[in-house]
């Protein structure tokens, strides 16, 4: 689904009511921690409660998992207060072992972990340990969801855990850039070293100023963004995101009639229609990437650094001002200057026929005296 035109996603305000819910029902860092430890303390020795409950910091910075926690918690608020519309409210308060929602979005959030969180939440599903168990026996409180939401926050941290150590490649494995130069090369973010995020290398490698790239790398740089692009629309999606959905984008890489590459950007409008197209250099384009990306820089996704060096080279076309769509309604409300000509043309005989009888028959005397006497009574009320 494309997401509305002109929707800002309410990030800050659905993380503040999560863990506002998360601390009402005692799920935390420690609790947490409690349960991911017990699961995975043989498999993973060297981590502490605390060092699982540190994971659940950055489950939580995850736009999905919020969706989900909102969700779930909601339905019980709304439970609680016997808000839900029956036959539903009975079965959400009686947590009926054949409703099985609760379940399935649990399982949704411990999907976006892999197969290490799936197979660890099935497993804490049946034992209901640690917070879980005191929220699935709460007399009287309904917490159909959050139990078993508590339960897939721990799965999440174990999935982080697991998958958490870098693979440790013999050299010979690792395939050597073409460039010499670049094996010096390191990403900063800062202050500290991270592994490039983007979906080209060219991204993560920043570069002085002095140096000029051969002109063999414009080709395999323009092939590889190519790549990105075709393969996926996610690029074109997270672009809009960085565009504020004021238009949706459709990118390509194409070569120009004077077979120089470019970089197309396509900006569509809510009706899917084309509004502008931006052009840009990929020469240009590359020596940005390389020159401007530096050690206080964070943009190391590729939707990212395209909408950078639009809004930058100031490429991009704003939408409408509503001021400006007002003026013009107003324009388009006002009549026509040859309209109003032809208008005062017809009125003006009869108006002057009108106004010779009334001066034959004596009938604007009496209207001008008529009119002098109002003025005088005006000017007696107003002295008084």
């Amino acid at each position: 689904m494309v997401a509305t035109k002109g929707f800002k996603y309410p990030d800050r305000e659905l993380y503040d009511w999560v863990l506002n819910e998360l601390h009402k029902r005692h799920i935390n860092n420690e609790t947490i921690g409690e349960i991911a430890y017990e699961m995975q303390h043989q498999y993973l020795p060297e981590l502490t409660v605390e060092d699982f409950g540190k994971e659940l910091d950055e489950v939580l910075k995850k736009r999905e998992v919020l969706n989900i926690l909102a969700t779930g918690f909601a339905l019980d608020n709304l439970a609680n207060e016997g808000l839900l519309p029956e036959p539903l409210q009975t079965i959400v308060k009686e947590d009926a072992g054949v409703y099985g929602v609760d379940e399935t979005i649990s399982l949704a959030l411990s999907q976006l972990y892999g197969s290490i969180a799936v197979t660890n939440y099935g497993y804490e599903d049946k034992k209901k340990l640690g917070i879980a168990a005191k929220l699935d026996n709460s007399n009287g409180q309904v917490n159909t969801f959050a139990d078993d939401l508590a339960l897939a926050l721990a799965s999440a941290v174990i999935g982080r855990c697991g998958h958490g150590s870098k693979l440790e490649l013999d050299d010979n494995t690792v395939e050597e850039p073409a460039n010499d130069e670049f094996k010096e090369l390191k990403f900063v973010i800062n202050g500290k070293e991270v592994e490039p995020q983007g979906d080209l290398v060219y991204f993560a490698k920043p570069i002085k100023n002095d140096r000029k790239l051969p002109n063999w790398d414009l080709n395999k740089f323009a092939n590889d963004l190519g790549k990105a692009i075709n393969n996926s629309r996610e690029l074109a999606d997270r672009l809009e995101e960085e565009f504020n959905h004021d238009y949706y984008v459709n990118l390509s890489v194409d070569m120009d009639d004077e077979f120089t590459w470019q970089l197309v950007i396509e900006l569509l409008d809510g009706k899917m229609e084309l509004v502008d197209v931006v052009f840009v250099d990929l020469e240009h384009f590359l020596d940005y990437v390389y020159l401007e990306v530096d050690s206080s820089s964070e943009f190391v996704d590729t939707a990212q650094m395209i909408a950078q060096f639009v809004f930058e080279h100031d490429l991009y076309p704003y939408p409408e001002d509503s001021n400006d769509l007002e003026e013009s309604d107003d324009e388009d409300n006002e009549l026509d200057m040859s309209e109003m000509t032809k208008a005062l043309a017809a009125i003006t005989p009869l108006f002057m026929e009108h106004f010779n009888s009334l001066i034959k028959s004596g009938s604007l005397d009496s209207l001008i005296d008529m009119l002098n006497d109002k003025e005088d009574n005006r000017k007696d009320d107003a002295n008084e």
